[in-house]
């Protein structure tokens, strides 16, 4: 008995019309690999090698180079030169701060750090380590030699210096006060060249500059002080709460002031004040007054000083 099988139906392939969607998932896939790569390469700034005695904190491809809170670089590669003696940190700059890559630029690595009445860099506990920069207006570069610190700022303003048995609690950016004004700060410290005091270079900002006179009297202002009375007891004072802990330097000028100090003057630092020293008030014509000051109602008349 012979019967037919039905007939199975074929299949027919045809071209669908929204096929060609799905080549569309691979295209930008390769344009954005394209775009990516070009920004790389054409929107990069130069590549520069900063040496530093000590890289501690930095990662590569992790830290960053800021300037101003904006971050305008990334650090590539660490490397120990042959000598040993520095590290190479190689940076890759944006293209807006191609300009940064000249002499004179000062960089430096901004850590953690705590010292006797300071605290900066805390925000690197959480973001780590970063390099920063002050741009210098030379000729183009691409090596440097990296800041282990923060340069000080040059100011218009008055240098002395401060001869003393011992350095106390005095340090770098310690405060000058006049009458508990801060008019300038310690800038460095160091033994004479005989080895027999301690010379301490200061300054004084400009608009207080006139105050300083050649026989002005400075007289160390940190630490506690103690005065036992036979009668009153121990009376135990301290200037402030930051000379207290980072130290200070406080001065006077008596009313027959002699001519005003110029630059590399050198005075005394004596070791407390004497009461008639605190007691000196002679009127002395001031250059300038910030500009914060010149607003308020209490500023006295400085225009026809007594």
């Amino acid at each position: 008995m012979n019967e037919k099988l039905p007939l199975l139906p074929k299949a027919q392939v045809g071209k669908g019309h929204l096929n060609w969607l799905l080549w569309l998932i691979p295209i930008a896939a390769a344009f954005l690999c394209a775009w990516f790569v070009g920004e790389d390469i054409i929107f990069a700034g130069p590549t520069v090698t900063i040496y530093f005695e000590n890289a501690d904190g930095l990662q590569e491809h992790n830290s960053l180079l800021e300037y101003r809170g904006a971050t305008i670089g990334e650090v590539g590669i660490l490397k120990l030169t042959k000598d040993r003696q520095r590290v190479a940190v190689k940076v890759q700059l944006d293209a807006s701060a191609a300009n940064i890559a000249r002499q004179g630029s000062v960089f430096w690595i901004v850590r953690p750090e705590v010292k006797l009445g300071a605290l900066s860099g805390l925000q690197t506990i959480v973001s780590g380590n970063y390099i920063t920069v002050e741009p210098g207006n030379g000729e183009r570069t691409n090596q440097f030699i990296g800041a282990e610190t923060a340069p000080i700022k040059p100011v218009q303003a008055l240098d002395i210096r401060l001869l003393a048995p011992k350095l106390g609690s005095l340090q770098p950016l310690s405060p000058i006060f006049y009458r508990d004004i801060q008019v300038g700060e310690v800038l460095d410290c160091r033994l004479s060249d005989d080895a027999r005091e301690v010379v301490i270079h200061a300054r004084i900002r400009e608009e207080y500059a006139p105050l300083v006179r050649m026989n002005s009297k400075f007289w160390n202002a940190g630490g506690i002080n103690v005065h036992i009375g036979l009668f009153s007891g121990a009376n135990i004072s301290a200037e402030s709460a930051q000379t207290l802990i980072s130290g200070g330097i406080e001065f006077a000028t008596p009313a027959d002031f002699q001519n005003a100090a110029t630059n590399d003057a050198v005075f005394n630092l004596n070791e407390k004040s004497e009461d008639e020293w605190e007691k000196w008030s002679p009127a002395i014509p001031l250059h300038s007054v910030p500009e914060a000051m010149k607003n308020k109602s209490t500023l006295p008349n400085l225009k026809n000083p007594r």
